[in-house]
């Protein structure tokens, strides 16, 4: 019952896993297609807002300039009279009017003595001014400009002012009507557009147009335009109105927008199949493993002692139906990376039972068979592995678990434990390719062994010279120290050979001796010459 149901844990753990994996790709894919949409949306309300300030700049300076050239027009006006400003309203009257008449936008020109109009040309009269611009009776010094909310002929509606000084005492004022600067402020700044247009011009009171929703607090400053004149500062600020913002932001999104959400889709679609390009590799292990593209080659170890084989390594090997060999680090690799290394071992050694059982092996032939860290270290090991050695009993075969150490071995203690089981049914274990991956020493440690195995990056350092190949030597001595047996893997010269065994090596595997091959052509020349006693390995390269 605990077995099942660690088993029933570890399913259920899988199918976890599963979800999360598919929850996983399917938010990948909903990221690649959301991102370039939010870009999107982000990039086209950045210019939006852009394209509203440049928009409120351009107005906001037309607006400007337009009224400098009203007010410069009233005051060249206003300076033509200025210099018979002390004359009698009698003989002012006709200059006055005349001036009107001839230059847009004024509508009078008036004569005033501190706080009294002493001639206009539309009253042609004295009479007080209905909004003081003299202080304490006194006008102010030079040329100067003013928004006033009322005058004498028009009490209901605001008017800018431009004064002249003339001599003595004395000032000519050209009043220009309000509503030809609000007809310019509609036209250049209209409140579909804006909130709000407020014109200052010096410091007199503001012509204010505002939407019947005065409340700016979503309605930021878009444009703030000043300039000296006179002066007197002219000062227009506008305030945006969102929905005009928003207007300009739907245009640009329905310009953009179709060409994006195609990208969107199209990069969906490239993730969805980098996604389905691991699972299709997956799937492509899982499809060749059901439907037998794997063989077994085997590469024969050679007994330095006993001068004969004495065994092999089992050698997985994929050829796909139209593409050809595919390399073993290749599919390797992606069965460790994809999940697939626990099936490919258990499919490996249902080839490996099969073919043994037409061999004519002696008994204690060495069979080596390289199992990865996930299997090492899962729950199913000590079953494959005895129903392996239940298959192949009657051939008295020593089975040989080699381990890699070229990936990280996650859990440890459970592959401790499993070859510590194994071990004492009879099973050994060799670290394979020592000294190239991560653990190298501290799988001396951690691991009961029998063999060790060095990798033939480490028999290529022995020269022709015979020269000391001191890495060599050094895990050679080690493992006569540990009691380890000795396999040299790569051994494809006699220099090669004649050096290792001088050092006491047990076994030898390279194309000196033999290459890997098939099962059945391994069983014709193990008959042959496989079996017999022979000192030089060459002869039956």
């Amino acid at each position: 019952m605990p077995e099942f149901d660690s088993r029933v844990s570890h399913k259920q753990q899988s199918g976890a896993a599963s979800a999360w994996a598919r929850a996983a790709r399917v938010a990948m894919m909903a990221l690649a297609a959301a991102l370039p949409v939010l870009l999107c949306a982000a990039f086209t309300r950045y210019e939006a807002e852009r394209l509203v300030r440049n928009e409120a700049e351009l107005a906001s300076n037309f607006v400007v300039n337009q009224v400098v050239a009203i007010a410069e027009r009233a005051r060249n006006t206003a300076r033509v009279v200025a210099p018979r400003a002390a004359q009698p309203c009698t003989e002012l009257a006709a200059a006055l009017t005349y001036g009107t008449a001839t230059e847009p936008y004024i509508r009078t020109l008036n004569v005033v003595d501190g706080d009294r109009l002493v001639c206009s040309s539309a009253l042609g009269k004295q009479m007080p001014v209905m909004h003081s611009i003299a202080v304490d009776g006194r006008l102010p010094r030079g040329d100067w400009l003013a928004i006033v909310p009322r005058t004498p002929m028009v009490a209901d509606r605001a008017a800018l002012l431009v004064g002249v000084r003339a001599p003595g005492a004395r000032a000519v004022i050209a009043v220009v009507d309000s509503q030809y600067l609000l007809d310019l402020l509609h036209a250049a700044a209209p409140l579909s557009a804006y909130r709000q247009a407020e014109l200052r011009v010096g410091t007199g009171t503001s012509l204010l147009e505002a939407s019947d929703d005065t409340s700016l607090a979503s309605s930021p400053l878009v444009a703030d335009t000043r300039k000296l004149f006179a002066g007197s500062v002219i000062n227009l600020q506008l305030h945006g109105e969102p929905a005009h913002l928003n207007e300009i932001w739907g245009s640009l999104l329905l310009r953009y927008m179709p060409w994006v959400v195609v990208f969107s889709a199209l990069l969906a679609w490239l993730v969805h199949r980098v996604q389905r390009s691991r699972q299709s590799r997956r799937e492509q292990l899982l499809r060749a493993i059901r439907g037998g593209e794997f063989h077994v080659e085997y590469q024969p170890l050679y007994g330095v002692e006993s001068g004969r084989c004495e065994g092999a390594e089992a050698l997985l090997r994929w050829v796909r139906p139209g593409i050809g060999t595919v390399r073993p680090d290749e599919f390797i690799q992606a069965a460790e990376e994809d999940g697939v290394i626990v099936p490919l071992t258990q499919h490996l050694l249902k080839l490996i039972a099969r073919d043994v059982m037409l061999w004519g092996t002696r008994p204690g032939f060495h069979l080596g068979i390289n199992f990865a860290p996930e299997h090492l270290s899962g729950e199913d090991l000590l079953s494959d592995v005895r129903r392996f050695l239940a298959q192949i009993a009657g051939r008295q075969i020593q089975t040989v678990m080699e381990i890699t150490e070229r990936s990280i071995m996650r859990n440890t203690g459970q592959a401790r434990s499993n070859l510590e089981a194994l071990r004492a049914e009879g099973v050994q274990v060799a670290i394979d390719d020592f000294g190239t991956g991560y653990c190298a020493l501290s799988y001396l440690e951690k691991f009961p062994f029998d063999i060790l195995k060095i990798d033939r990056g480490f028999v290529l350092t022995i020269d022709a010279e015979g020269r000391s190949a001191v890495v060599l030597d050094t895990i050679v001595s080690l493992a006569h120290s540990l009691g380890a047996r000795i396999v040299a893997e790569g051994v494809a010269s006699q220099e090669q050979f004649e050096y290792l065994r001088a050092r006491g090596a047990h076994y030898v595997q390279g194309f000196l001796y033999a290459k890997p091959m098939r099962a059945d052509v391994f069983s014709r020349w193990y008959g042959k010459a496989g079996s017999e006693t022979c000192a030089n390995p060459q002869a039956h390269a």
